[in-house]
């Protein structure tokens, strides 16, 4: 403890120095301008942003790999990135900084620009970035704006020096909204031509729009920092605000925030303003009521943190409601996750047995994780399932078949956690790492759950085909007639091989069924007539033979559709069926038919009857033609 509490004294001195020259080139600038930013007002954020790579917390090779590749820059498109170097950057004309908000990734990008001797030009989610903009006002070939309007050998607000390079800092790239319709398109295309560094920064790298420059930038991915190494960053900013926290208080801030220092940092700077001390249910309710950062986890990530020995240690500060949420995050696949991997693990319970005792408490310990599970089931079916009822008189009673009433019982749902995920994790938490054989596994019920669907069309098919020859509903098909179907059609081919093809064809023409017919009946045997042992026993030669053969011939068919034979259904007459809307009402009374009434023929010609007028359709010649009687 001493010598963490002397790292952190040195550590505030050394902000303290920075802090000073910092306010010295920020008064300049002040008196300089109209407007500025006083130095005792300024976000803790920027106040206290990293000076040197030393101070930037986890992600160091990153950085390095940055600043390296900024110095490399002007080499390599003298060289036309076309040397890639020891980690291949040089061969790109931008890169991409990928990683969890909140970690560093635009302070670094700053930070290594400032190294370099290179002005920063950001642009971030709150500036329009479509892409006549990203083409017009991206000047890449000038110097930066803020060089030209102060002139060279000046300072900015913040510190940075201006100098004659700029690099381009596009922020927030996998946000860009519809009113940056085409931007990631013209970025990527300016990228292929740029000048100037172009550092992109954006949360998640497998995002749909960012595949684009995928190709066109190197990938920098950032992790989140480690607890310790965040811990101590923090500590250095309190001590000379005055600001006393114990380091329990700041871990408990870390994790909550889920190692983000600028959701930290600000809400530091905000306790401070109205208290000097803080304990850790004052950080607790802190996060909770003012800064709650709620972040979904994976099936797999809840597995992880609900089996592990912190969530029920005597010292874990989780209560019955902060493993409850776990299960509210996905309340339908965190049950069966839990149901999948409960029996995998080691229970912590029975670490300190040996022998016999072990394994009694092992089993003691499954019992009762798989009686709470069976608990659950039962809660889960007041829950979503149905119930069939008749209601006389207002009371509903339950029969076997009735009108169905669901039950949807949703304020079970809590008990439904406990019984699902809170209680078997209790009894079988491990220690150990869920890796390789004890690795958190997908639900295998759900394969099954897809496999016994397309069972069931298939088999539905096999019994429309043969029903006229056989008489039986599905269950009976799949219990009679499957099991002895396999002796004509399967067990030929595995005991006489290839002259055994045109029996088995012969027989599944006699019951209308087809190749695919085959394979169903193979895949639904049991027990000795099992698909993979089937299989085994015909060879690779018998089964190629088997479908040449079949497709080479011609099958009855019990039925078709002219569609299935290439032919085109007829039309019926009477034109399309009349829709609803225009269908008419028998009560109303039927409109009169009008007479054909021929417009008057102002010649006379029409009427006379010693002119023939040509008939349709026959072209006219233009002269009439007179009858002699």
């Amino acid at each position: 403890m001493e010598k963490e509490e002397k790292k952190i004294k040195e550590a505030a001195k050394a902000l303290e120095k920075q802090e000073k020259s910092v306010k010295a080139t920020v008064l300049i600038s002040l008196l300089s301008s109209a407007t500025g930013v006083s130095p005792t007002s300024q976000l803790w954020t920027t106040k206290y942003t990293p000076q040197a790579i030393k101070d930037i917390c986890g992600n160091k090779g990153q950085v390095k790999k940055l600043q390296q590749w900024l110095q490399d820059w002007q080499n390599s498109a003298k060289a036309s990135f076309k040397k890639p170097g020891k980690n291949g950057m040089k061969t790109f004309r931008a890169v991409m900084m990928t990683g969890s908000p909140g970690i560093g990734k635009t302070t670094s990008a700053h930070l290594c620009a400032r190294l370099a001797g290179y002005t920063p030009i950001e642009l971030n989610a709150s500036d329009a970035r479509s892409k006549k903009l990203v083409e017009n006002s991206t000047n890449i070939n000038n110097t930066s704006l803020d060089g030209w309007m102060a002139g060279k050998n000046t300072t900015l607000a913040t510190g940075v020096s201006v100098s004659d390079k700029s690099v381009l800092i596009m922020d927030e790239v996998d946000v860009m909204s519809a009113g940056d319709r085409g931007g990631v398109g013209a970025l990527n295309a300016l990228i292929k031509k740029t000048k100037i560094p172009i550092i992109c920064i954006a949360n998640d790298r497998q995002a749909q729009k960012l595949k684009p420059l995928m190709h066109t930038t190197f990938n920098l991915s950032f992790k989140k920092p480690d607890v310790n190494a965040i811990r101590s960053r923090i500590m250095s900013i309190c001590f000379p605000e005055g600001l006393k926290i114990p380091a329990n208080v700041v871990d408990q801030l870390i994790q909550g925030a889920q190692s983000d220092i600028r959701q930290v940092i600000n809400m530091l700077s905000t306790w401070k303003s109205s208290n000097e001390t803080m304990d850790f249910d004052q950080g607790k309710a802190l996060w909770a009521k003012m800064n709650e950062k709620y972040m979904l986890m994976t099936p797999w990530g809840i597995m992880n943190k609900i089996l592990s020995p912190y969530a029920f240690s005597p010292t874990s500060r989780e209560t019955l409601n902060d493993k409850m949420d776990l299960y509210f995050q996905d309340h339908a696949f965190v049950p069966m996750f839990m149901q999948e991997n409960y029996i995998k693990v080691d229970p912590m319970r029975a670490r300190q047995l040996d022998g016999p005792e072990k394994d009694m408490k092992k089993l003691e310990l499954l019992d009762n994780a798989a009686s709470s599970l069976s608990d659950s089931d039962l809660v889960d079916t007041m829950i979503h399932s149905y119930v069939f009822c008749y209601c006389v008189g207002g009371i509903y009673n339950c029969l076997d078949k009735a009108t169905p009433r669901s039950e949807q019982h949703w304020s079970l749902m809590p008990l439904h956690s406990v019984t699902s995920t809170v209680r078997p994790a209790y009894y079988m938490y491990d220690n150990s790492a869920f890796v390789g054989p004890t690795a958190i596994s997908f639900p295998v019920w759900f394969g099954q759950n897809s496999k016994h669907g397309k069972l069931q069309r298939q088999l539905a098919d096999i019994q429309v085909r043969i029903r006229l020859r056989v008489s039986g509903d599905k269950s009976e098909i799949r219990t009679s007639y499957i099991p002895a179907m396999n002796l004509p059609l399967v067990q030929p081919l595995t005991d006489n091989g290839s002259s055994a093809v045109d029996e088995v064809i012969e027989c599944m023409d006699e019951y209308y069924l087809s190749k695919e017919d085959w394979d169903t009946i193979v895949e639904l045997g049991v027990g000795e007539s099992k698909d993979d042992k089937i299989l085994k026993n015909i060879s690779a030669a018998t089964r190629t033979a088997f479908t040449k053969k079949y497709n080479t011939m011609d099958h009855p068919i019990a039925f078709h559709k002219s569609a299935d034979l290439g032919k085109v259904p007829k039309k019926l007459a009477g034109g399309p069926m009349p829709d609803l809307e225009e269908a008419f009402d028998l009560d109303e009374p039927e409109e009169e038919e009008k007479e054909d009434i021929k417009p008057k023929d102002p010649t006379g010609i029409a009427n006379d009857k010693l002119l023939k007028v040509g008939g349709k359709g026959k072209a006219s010649k233009g002269k009439a033609k007179v009858v002699k009687k």
